[in-house]
């Protein structure tokens, strides 16, 4: 192996082999983590209950050099009693120590999730929770249950760090109610895929102003608060809706449903035919749909929630409002007034090397 610092990363899971915006952060980052001279270890898994991805099919589809060492673990969960997520996570923590040997052996230890729990006893444990979604506001009796279910691992995961990366904005604010200290709070916000930039957006086509939501008919996305603020606007308005879920009645508006489509390429050319963006989340963590569609030249209108205000810090023209309907009709109003030109957003910070190279930074500093 190269020399530099020693790495040992732990995830539940990597993009496309698993689902998910935190596999797909592990992906991303440690292919770009492995650019530079560091020894890098990554511990990964498959689905649960499932094989853990080919190494080989592994190092190739992420253009991982030879220097970068591949444990793979499986993650068993069958258990059906309540609380039974935590326990095999905890389950596939010891199991990762254990492939691993002894942790000394490595300088730092960054965990996504709770897989860094059995490595409390590292003096350079760097954690990474992403969304925080257990400390998120919950919608639903189930989903309120589950998530006080986590909480009490999730702040024994978040205060047995030496660090907590969190993506900023008001996330940082719920680690800090976990008892971190400030001073152990990293921020550095989520990636976008290189694929994604479009340094010279196309130019916008005559016409009413055409707005885009890409999320699920859930509470916690604000599908409802848009329905209502649908039939409000005051000017023109073309609807287009991408997600897993069929066409619901907003009276005479008549939004384009799409349904869920998986092509990157097709996603893309959707929301390079939009002049808007609308996010009205309840709750967010980082959306990377807002990082798409800025890297695509298209505005943005999202609610002041999780950390989309870091995402929009440095948008112009877009704007950042409450979860509330007259807000959101308010703002589109004055979009549907005077449609804005796709534009090049400076999305520097938000690239997959800067975001490794931070996380390097952090790495060096510990």
């Amino acid at each position: 192996m190269n020399g530099g610092l020693r790495i040992l990363m732990v995830t539940d899971g990597l993009a496309p082999w698993v689902t998910g915006g935190m596999q797909q952060h592990s992906a991303m980052l440690v292919a770009h983590l492995a650019a530079f001279e560091v020894q890098l270890t990554l511990v990964h898994c498959g689905q649960i209950n499932g094989p853990v991805p080919d190494a080989t099919a592994v190092a190739r589809d992420l253009s991982l050099p030879a220097s970068v060492r591949l444990i793979g673990v499986p993650f068993r969960d069958t258990g059906r009693l309540p609380g039974h997520y935590v326990r095999a996570s905890k389950q596939y923590s010891a199991a990762v120590r254990r492939a691993v040997g002894d942790p000394s052996q490595f300088d730092v230890v960054y965990a996504q999730g709770f897989t860094g729990w059995a490595f409390a006893d590292h003096p350079r444990l760097v954690v990474n929770l992403h969304g925080l979604e257990m400390f998120q506001p919950a919608f639903t009796k189930r989903e309120a249950a589950e998530k006080s279910m986590l909480r009490p691992a999730a702040r024994r995961v978040l205060r047995s760090a030496r660090a907590v990366v969190s993506l900023g904005g008001r996330l940082s604010g719920l680690v800090e109610a976990c008892g971190v200290p400030t001073s152990a709070i990293a921020e550095i916000p989520n990636g976008i895929p290189g694929e994604w930039v479009n340094a010279s957006p196309r130019a916008r086509k005559d016409g009413p102003l055409r707005a885009l939501f890409i999320g699920r008919n859930e509470m916690r996305k604000g599908f409802d608060l848009l329905l209502q603020a649908m039939p409000r606007v005051s000017g023109t308005v073309e609807w287009e809706v991408v997600g897993p879920f069929d066409a619901v009645d907003a009276g005479a508006v008549r939004p384009h449903f799409h349904g869920e489509i998986r092509s990157r390429s097709r996603l893309m050319e959707i929301v390079d035919g939009a002049d808007v963006l609308v996010v009205p989340s309840r709750a967010e963590g980082m959306p990377t749909v807002i990082l798409e569609a800025l890297a695509r030249g298209c505005h943005v209108i999202a609610t002041d929630v999780g950390a989309t205000a870091e995402l929009l810090a440095d948008a112009p023209g877009c704007r950042l409002i409450a979860p509330d309907v007259d807000e959101l009709v308010t703002a589109l109003d004055a979009f549907a007034a005077n449609p804005p030109s796709p534009r090049a957003f400076d999305l520097d910070r938000f690239t997959w090397p800067r975001v490794a190279e931070d996380h390097l930074r952090l790495f060096e500093r510990l």
